[in-house]
């Protein structure tokens, strides 16, 4: 379990990035849990109560027709940050969010706590909004993403964004979750996934069970953000 009082947050969630008094502040309030796989977090409709904070694992959230159809919002990793929707008074969560990896570590924040410092904080405030904004604008490159990138270019920048920043070299990278979850999150049948992974092979990509092995991120840089209206803004270019 993670220490919160010797740990800091400025490395690895960029909403407390220059903001380690804050989080002092907070530290007795936040409760940390292990969850297991499959696990439920949040309902769609919940009120949103808390805002939590990804350490360990990967959560999906998602939402469901009434025929049981999902769409899958986003796959939440160590570093990220979901439920904000409880920074709005009476507000509901808007999506299901699920534990996919083998077990997943949180950290829940309780809402009104964390409101209360963002009235009491303006430069704090700020930093909220542009969480907010970046949820916005992530939405709205993933729309032109499915619309423009090919399958092995939409894998490719999903594989980036794990590279935490890194644009040379090679990088491990440990991926455990199912197939079939990645692929209908990337908007893609599991047969295309499988075609995309043969296809990056070319451009030094191996896979082996969960694990994948970048050997050059230029390479699969080059190959997908010159075709990205993004490129040279996104998260992929954020250094840790």
């Amino acid at each position: 379990m993670i220490n919160l009082k010797n740990y800091n947050p400025e490395h690895c969630f960029t909403i407390f990035d220059g903001f380690a008094h804050i989080w002092q502040e907070l530290t007795p309030y936040i409760k940390t849990r292990i969850y297991q796989k499959d696990e439920t977090i949040i309902l769609h409709g919940d009120a949103a109560n808390c805002l939590w904070l990804v350490f360990d694992g990967w959560v999906k959230l998602s939402r469901q027709t009434p025929d049981g159809k999902e769409t899958i919002i986003d796959l939440c990793n160590s570093g990220d940050i979901f439920g904000e929707a409880c920074l709005c008074p009476k507000a509901n969560y808007s999506y299901n969010a699920e534990i996919v990896s083998q077990d997943a570590e949180l950290a829940a924040i309780p809402a009104e706590i964390i409101r209360e410092l963002i009235k009491q904080h303006y430069d704090f405030s700020i930093n909220i909004l542009l969480l907010l904004n970046n949820r916005v604008t992530q939405a709205q490159l993933k729309m032109e993403q499915i619309s423009t990138l090919s399958a092995a270019q939409r894998l490719s920048c999903f594989l980036i964004s794990l590279c935490k920043g890194q644009q040379y070299g090679e990088r491990n990278i440990q991926i455990p979750i199912e197939k079939h979850i990645l692929a209908s999150y990337l908007c893609m049948k599991s047969e295309t996934f499988s075609r995309a992974l043969q296809q990056l092979k070319t451009l030094g990509i191996s896979v082996s069970g969960n694990n994948i092995t970048i050997s050059n991120i230029a390479n699969l840089r080059n190959f997908v953000c010159g075709n990205c209206s993004e490129a040279g803004l996104c998260k992929t270019d954020i250094k840790p």
